[in-house]
């Protein structure tokens, strides 16, 4: 099952003037969900367990140990923009810092502009995701070391 530009837009038209919020089709490998859902940023925290140190590592060598990494992810489903317009810098880079409130990503979805803010202050330890790509609801978009 494959769609047009044209009949995607009048899906999702469709959903807009509707009563429901969402809609999904599963149909062989082709899945399409689509969702008028607000909800706030969620930050999630996860701990990179420490394995115990290799046996043939020297006693005096401690075992290397992952800072515990945040995670910001998508409050809605849509295409996330990782820079404000097209010509400019993306608004966060992996190595960089941002503070509680700083915005670090746009979603786009049903021609509204979502802006993404980190919920923490530190570094930027990965992006997730790449510039323009589709995501989901609580899909992880960025990894941040908390200060």
């Amino acid at each position: 099952m494959e769609l047009t530009l044209d009949e995607l837009k009048d899906l999702i038209q469709t959903l807009d003037a509707s009563s429901l919020r969402e809609f999904s089709v599963n149909e062989g490998e082709y899945t399409l969900h689509l969702s008028r859902n607000e909800a706030p940023t969620v930050v999630t925290q996860t701990q990179t367990p420490a394995g115990p140190a290799p046996e043939s590592a020297p006693v005096t060598d401690a075992p290397v140990v992952e800072p515990a990494g945040t995670y910001i992810t998508a409050p809605l489903v849509g295409t996330v923009y990782l820079r404000p317009n097209p010509d400019a810098e993306p608004f966060v880079q992996v190595g960089g810092h941002v503070n509680a409130g700083d915005q670090v990503a746009l979603i786009e979805a049903m021609k509204l502009m979502t802006p993404i803010k980190s919920d923490v202050s530190g570094t930027i330890k990965q992006v997730l995701v790449a510039d323009e790509d589709m995501v989901d609801y609580e899909m992880n978009l960025f990894e941040i070391i908390p200060d």
